[in-house]
């Protein structure tokens, strides 16, 4: 019980970040694209890279902590879903350039950061 918990903590915690995000998003640099999306998805995946690569090869964070934090908050801060249903309504809009930046830039860049998290973290630590 005490995993599932932690799970609906981190979660609860990590969409309102997202809320909060793409709120702040649409304020500095408009609704034209999905800046909120693409802020979330490429900072969670660095982070997710940081945490795994951080706990990977120390006792510092407990299998709890992981799950909070891990499938918790990381899991309610990225948003696959909505990543979809913004490239499908911007390809049905006729905005494939933003469509197909948005799915380059969130796929390559998703990639890209969970590396730069490791590997950050793995000369820091």
């Amino acid at each position: 019980m005490l995993k599932i918990f932690l799970v609906i903590i981190g979660g609860g915690l990590g969409a309102a970040t997202r809320y909060l995000v793409t709120l702040g998003s649409v304020r500095l640099f408009g609704a034209s694209f999905p800046w909120g999306t693409l802020i979330v998805n490429l900072s969670g995946c660095f982070l997710i890279g940081a945490v795994f690569a951080f706990s990977e090869k120390s006792l510092l964070l407990s299998p709890n902590e992981r799950l909070l934090i891990m499938t918790g908050f990381l899991g309610g801060l990225t948003t696959f879903s909505s990543f979809g249903l913004e490239s499908i309504n911007s390809l049905s809009d006729g905005a494939v350039s933003v469509a197909a930046i948005n799915i380059l830039a969130n796929n390559v860049g998703g990639l890209l950061m969970v590396i730069a998290g490791m590997f950050i973290t793995k000369i820091i630590h």
